[in-house]
């Protein structure tokens, strides 16, 4: 069975963060009870042809196996977009 399709909207810090995602990471941060700092690296996230944003925070996986594997269980997703995982990646392992 295809998995859905999840599409990088961004990676951002979160001074940079736009507006319209803000609430998503607070409340992501809320269930994780996670204080987010200046330095996590946030990667919005959104299953392909829906408003369902899903907020990563990156500094928290030590590799896109990981990533990949809450994608997976979570969202039933998957990324296939090879520049989105290398761009992932980068921001993982960097």
């Amino acid at each position: 069975m295809q998995k859905f399709i999840v599409e990088l909207i961004g990676v951002f810090t979160q001074k940079d963060l736009p507006e319209d995602y803000k609430q998503f990471v607070e409340y992501k941060a809320t269930i994780q009870n996670k204080e987010v700092t200046d330095d996590d690296k946030i990667a919005v996230l959104r299953v392909k042809d829906t408003t369902s944003y899903q907020i990563f925070f990156l500094n928290d996986y030590n590799s896109l196996e990981e990533l990949d594997k809450e994608v997976d269980e979570d969202l039933d997703g998957k990324i296939y977009n090879f520049s989105v995982r290398k761009i992932l990646e980068g921001h993982i392992n960097g």
